[in-house]
């Protein structure tokens, strides 16, 4: 067998993953088991036809670079009454319920200007 050479059944696994698909999609919709098809995703990985995953998780993210989540209250404290007058105006003209929306909402839209 060629050292290049991928099984047509390989190849349908490898481009169902490429669509989103989960390897229990996967095996459900080819009828497979799902040891196989995790081997063959994570061959495909190996190979560089399917990309590594990305961790995920944005809290086990965080704690890898050494940061701590702190709280809502946290910020609220450190901050002055007039600052706090201003949150709490600019998040009920958004209309947010909570001050962690608010804050996401800063948060992508520094993001998108960063990114622009």
């Amino acid at each position: 067998m060629k050292a290049n050479f991928v099984k047509p059944q390989t190849r349908k696994i490898w481009d169902l993953s490429l669509e989103g698909k989960s390897a229990p999609q996967i095996a459900r919709e080819l009828n497979l088991k799902f040891a196989l098809v995790n081997s063959a995703v994570r061959r495909g990985r190996e190979k560089g036809v399917i990309p590594r995953r990305r961790n995920l998780n944005p809290h086990a993210y965080i704690r890898g670079v050494n940061l701590r989540l702190g709280t809502i209250s946290s910020v609220i404290s450190e901050l002055t009454m007039d600052q706090v007058e201003w949150l709490a105006s600019e998040a009920n003209k958004v209309g947010v319920e909570t001050l962690s929306e608010f804050l996401m909402e800063l948060v992508r839209d520094a993001h998108a200007v960063d990114n622009s």
